[in-house]
């Protein structure tokens, strides 16, 4: 790698690691994922944080495994979700079967 080459990635890093509040808000993890796709996707958008994060939203299928699942975070199965809306649920009102 030249060194022109060479300093361009390390300022590309520079700015996405600096300038980015919004990306920048997810874990180190989630940041690692994404970085390299941010800069094969998105490079054109830097330092623009909201437009790199909106270009990674929208790169859709684009994104390496990792990075989309960071954006698309598996859903959670159709059990677990009749679970959850059952445990959602307000209990039934008393009856007002009075027999006596």
């Amino acid at each position: 790698m030249g060194k022109v080459t060479g300093f361009i990635v390390f300022a590309v890093f520079a700015v996405i690691a600096c300038a980015q509040p919004a990306f920048a808000q997810g874990t180190e993890q989630e940041r690692e994922a994404c970085t390299p796709d941010a800069m094969r996707l998105c490079g054109q958008f830097i330092p623009d944080a909201d437009r790199i994060e909106a270009c990674l939203r929208n790169a859709g299928p684009r994104l390496s495994p990792a990075c989309y699942a960071v954006f698309n975070p598996p859903r959670a199965t159709d059990q677990t979700r009749r679970a959850q809306q059952r445990s959602r649920r307000p209990p039934p009102p008393p009856s007002d079967d009075d027999d006596e």
